[in-house]
């Protein structure tokens, strides 16, 4: 069996979890405590929302679940597996089921935004004709088309971070991460964003999403998790319309 049908077949086997953390910590240096005993799980195929003031530790959380940094204490399993356990192609398959918006983009700022946005289904080895379809497609999602073949560096930060979004589902992931997705966006664009992001979770993807941004998450059914200087505050599910 290749690593990548086994990988498959763990993400069948874990049934309805998706991301489990028990009694998890990140300490850097003797004293900076940037996450002390988190526990929480999230459900297969749920859009689960994480606030909290700047420093509270939610892009500390994010980069755990993606494994761009290691926990100092505890267990996060994703799919499954124990995230930070894992090496060589095991680690780079389940990397290639999770999409991450990141906060400072992390584009290519000397390629276009269609190359930006078909590096994530180049890695997967999907057809040219079905990149370039799923492209064009996010663009026009986003209001984007415009921009098919713009340098990513000559952007407005608006743009840049519709960009980055758009990467990050164009594999259709499994689990897509995203940290402020509407910082730099007016109401019109940020409900693009979020409606791109609610189609994403309908077909079938798990969805982090860290935010200030309270438009986007109280009039919602959705679960909320507060982190405050680094612990859970609350979790608690916004008020459905």
């Amino acid at each position: 069996m290749s690593n990548k049908e086994t990988i498959e077949k763990k993400e069948l086997s874990s049934k309805n979890t998706m991301i489990e953390m028990i009694k998890v910590g990140r300490t850097y240096g003797p004293d900076i405590t940037a996450l002390s005993d988190i526990s929480f799980s999230v459900e297969t195929g749920e859009m689960f929302f994480l606030i909290g003031r700047s420093g509270a530790g939610k892009t500390t959380l994010l980069k755990l679940i993606c494994n761009m940094e290691i926990p100092s204490n505890g267990l996060i399993e994703v799919a499954g597996y124990n995230i930070n356990t894992l090496k060589g192609n095991d680690l780079a398959h389940l990397r290639q089921r999770i999409g991450v918006a990141y906060q400072d983009f992390k584009l290519l700022n000397d390629r276009t935004v269609a190359e930006n946005i078909a590096i994530a289904m180049e890695v997967s080895y999907k057809k040219p004709r079905a990149i370039r379809h799923r492209v064009r497609d996010l663009l026009d999602q986003l209001q984007l088309s415009d921009k098919h073949n713009t340098i990513t560096g000559e952007l407005s930060r608006g743009e840049q971070q519709r960009v980055a979004l758009a990467r990050a589902v164009a594999n259709s992931p499994r689990l897509i991460l995203v940290d402020e997705p509407t910082g730099n966006l007016d109401a019109s664009t940020t409900e693009q964003v979020v409606a791109l992001l609610t189609r994403s979770n309908k077909a079938g993807a798990t969805i982090v999403i860290a935010t200030h941004d309270k438009s986007i998450y109280q009039q919602s059914k959705h679960r909320i998790m507060e982190l405050c200087d680094g612990s859970i505050a609350s979790l608690t599910r916004g008020e459905q319309p």
